[in-house]
């Protein structure tokens, strides 16, 4: 596999380089901590994206975005991280719900949701998981009555990302008999319906981006529904699809993290007064990182070509998140194993020098359930590219 840009990827890359060197200065740094302190900061950011004609760039350009395949949006993300451009608070909005709806969802559905994702005008969340059925999807148990006009919806939904700050979310309901996948619809909700009520969860940080939903007796009317009613599953299969693409390929950019280690390690010293570089013990965790980064960095690679060419991601993005999440710890781990009594400070203490390094690795543990738990991927591995049998 040949990992050099293309002409057309490196004509890109110099194109985003530019504009990120005069866009960034305009944004009112620092960054906001706090997930609410964040909005106004993030939907400036999103507006300039929009503006410049970069924010959904692999949508079709007939809903707003920029019709380029993955691996130009592969390079516009290695662009963004290498430049230290703000995170997105809607990726759910504009990679999972968006092209969901741009692909299953009706007219009206395009014409009412698209743009305002892309502007940052509306934050979505996702109402998958609930407390008894997160990586066993499909044994969700909220309930859709049918009643004139739509729908009355009952049950509780957990482990929802920015609910709190959303106006509307995908949601996943059982509205038919019958087993597990059949029966389920995929909905849209909006958050300020009637019934809709959102409790935060602080998480190990200390802070609550997750929360539980409960719904209760929430109306959603029939224009609302994305596919056709009890056949939700295929609908949300795709949604997941999205979702494993962006954790395959990287959520964290691994090779940059093992760069940022090893200049770390350049400038520090042992108890002994060696330079750390040296020791045999350093050196061996190092290259161990540096050659999972490298293999972590060509799956991202393969799911994105499998992508830009049209076809399914399929397992393949399984091998990516199984590979990634264990790595991501480990990156984490090492690092701060390098400070003084590992780091093993709050992150709001004036010594967690390396509090960057802390808080990914808290993260990276909630990322290994992410978009299926690792025993979930573990299984789609070994029956769709192994053949071996159902357990």
């Amino acid at each position: 596999m040949d990992l050099k840009d293309s002409p057309e990827e490196a004509h890109f890359r110099a194109e985003i380089r530019d504009w990120l060197s005069s866009a960034l200065p305009k944004l009112p740094w620092p960054e906001p901590p706090g997930l609410a302190d964040k909005l106004p900061f993030w939907r400036q950011w999103q507006q300039m994206l929009f503006d410049a004609g970069y924010a959904g760039l692999t949508w079709p350009k007939e809903y707003g975005g920029c019709g380029v395949d993955e691996k130009l949006r592969a390079v516009f993300t290695e662009e963004t991280d290498r430049a230290g451009a703000p995170e997105r608070l809607n990726i759910i909005g504009e990679d999972f719900a968006g092209p969901t709806i741009a692909d299953f969802g009706t007219e009206a559905q395009k014409e009412r949701f698209l743009r305002p994702i892309l502007t940052g005008e509306e934050i979505w969340c996702q109402l998958f998981s609930e407390p008894d059925s997160g990586s066993d999807l499909a044994s969700l148990r909220t309930r859709a009555t049918k009643v004139d006009g739509g729908w009355r919806i009952d049950g509780q939904k957990i482990w929802t990302s920015r609910a709190q700050l959303a106006a509307h979310a995908i949601l996943l309901a059982r509205t038919g008999g019958g087993p597990r996948h059949k029966g389920i619809t995929f909905f849209l909700l909006p958050m300020d319906s009637e019934g809709v009520t959102v409790r935060p969860l602080a998480h190990m940080l200390g802070e609550a981006e997750f929360n539980e939903v409960f719904l209760d007796n929430v109306f959603v009317p029939d224009d609302l529904v994305v596919g056709e009613v009890d056949g939700g599953w295929r609908v949300a299969m795709a949604t997941l699809g999205y979702e494993r693409v962006a954790i395959a390929t990287g959520r964290v950019n691994t090779t940059r993290a093992v760069a940022d280690i090893i200049a770390d390690i350049a400038r520090r010293t042992g108890e002994d007064g060696r330079p750390l570089g040296a020791d045999r013990l350093i050196r061996q965790k190092v290259a161990d990182l540096y050659g999972r980064a490298l293999t972590h960095r060509l799956i991202g690679q393969r799911v994105v070509t499998l992508a830009a060419e049209g076809g399914p991601p399929g397992p393949v993005t399984s091998i990516g998140k199984l590979y990634f999440c264990p790595l991501v710890e480990d990156l984490a781990d090492f690092r701060l194993s390098l400070e003084p009594l590992g780091d093993q400070f709050g992150l709001d203490d004036e010594l967690a020098e390396a509090s960057r390094w802390l808080r990914l690795t808290y993260q990276a543990r909630g990322t290994a359930i992410a978009g299926g738990s690792t025993f979930i991927q573990r299984n789609i591995v070994a029956e769709r590219m192994l053949g071996m049998p159902r357990s």
